[in-house]
């Protein structure tokens, strides 16, 4: 019987050598693919290993890497993801997981990843940086600020990091502003973002005109910019120039189709022009990359009252209101979706708070005023 279990394992011993040989050969071919930039075949390769190897941690994360080039970010992380379950001490992958969730537009889950891996590799530049992007994406920029500094440091002529800079000081109010502006003016391939926060601060300062001068010589430079054509919207817009407006929003809304603010003065625009159809589906795009948002969804509360339906634009206004209940045109909205329902009472208190919230307002702007 012995002399049997020897034979057969004998026998099976080649089989499993030959496996291990296959499994390293198609890895290594893989790589080679990889190195060479031909991404689709790598990306074949890499499948193909992981149907006779699928605990190859390795494997997963070269082919999480080989995905995000591909730009399919959803099954990079999936990748990623399978390969920390089956090696958790490749706390590397971290930062690719930021870097995919980055390239994705999911800023939350890039700042969570960064930071993962900054817990374990505290000074690594590349994570400092993108985590302090990040944090500018989403509008939290006192954080952000303390990730610039250090980053800064690094790097302290990265067009890039300094335009971050000046936009997180422009909207905190903070005196560095003109400083990065200059800054940007002088360093490699930075005149174009100088010129983009120049006009984002004449923006923020009410100056239309001079706004868009300066947005329309940072698109003659370079027209890629982040936010330049959403920039020169705004501008357009608040000079009435609604035709350039909505060519502006449609060119960044090709760069950031996603983008919740983009859409929404699409739609605004359309609802300003009669086109009502055109503005529900802009924001039907908008809400469904976030159901809450109290713009949209008061928006498209208007768009349906303007279209006769009070009934269907009841649960967007009112889920508005819990969201933004100290702006009064939202309120206002409501109560005219109430009237129309004949639901008097509810429609009073609306108009009530609407009337009260605006006279508010108003009792602000005359102290300002009469301030000495």
């Amino acid at each position: 019987m012995a002399g049997a279990l020897l034979i057969l394992m004998m026998l099976l011993y080649p089989q499993a050598q030959a496996a291990k040989e296959d499994v390293a050969a198609r890895f290594s071919r893989a790589m080679e693919l990889q190195r060479k930039g031909m991404w689709k075949e790598a990306e074949n390769e890499y499948r193909a290993l992981l149907k006779i190897a699928p605990k190859y941690a390795e494997a997963h994360a070269n082919l999480g890497a080989v995905l995000v080039r591909l730009d399919k970010y959803p099954e990079a992380i999936q990748s990623y993801q399978t390969a920390l379950k089956l090696a958790p001490n490749l706390t590397p992958i971290y930062l690719n997981i930021g870097i995919a969730h980055y390239r994705n537009a999911e800023f939350e889950k890039a700042v969570a990843a960064f930071k993962r891996f900054l817990t374990a590799s505290p000074g690594n530049a590349q994570a400092i940086q993108l985590t302090a992007l990040s944090l500018v994406e989403l509008g939290r920029d006192e954080e952000a600020l303390t990730y610039l500094e250090r980053a800064l440091n690094e790097a302290p002529q990265d067009p890039a990091l300094l335009y971050a800079t000046g936009l997180a000081a422009l909207r905190l109010r903070k005196p560095m502003v003109s400083g990065a502006i200059n800054e940007l003016a002088k360093v490699p391939g930075g005149l174009a973002s100088s010129y983009l926060l120049r006009g984002q601060a004449n923006l923020m300062n009410t100056q239309w005109e001079k706004a868009i001068v300066d947005l329309e010589a940072a698109a003659k430079l370079s027209s890629n910019l982040p936010r330049l054509h959403y920039s020169l919207g705004l501008a357009y817009l608040k000079a009435g120039r609604d035709d350039d407006a909505r060519t502006a929003f449609e060119t960044e809304l090709r760069r950031t189709p996603k983008d919740i603010s983009t859409l929404w003065y699409l739609a605004y625009l359309d609802e300003q022009a009669g086109r009502l159809d055109g503005a529900r589906k802009r924001l039907d795009s908008a809400l469904a990359a976030d159901p809450g948002s109290a713009d949209a969804n008061a928006l498209l509360g208007r768009v349906l009252l303007k279209q006769g339906k009070a009934a269907e634009a009841l649960k967007p206004l009112e889920t508005a209101v819990a969201r933004d209940p100290a702006d009064g045109d939202k309120h206002y909205q409501l109560a005219r979706a109430y009237q129309q329902l004949g639901r008097k009472e509810d429609a009073a208190r609306e108009f009530a708070e609407y009337q009260r919230l605006k006279t508010e307002a108003q009792e602000r702007e005359r102290a300002l005023i009469l301030k000495p």
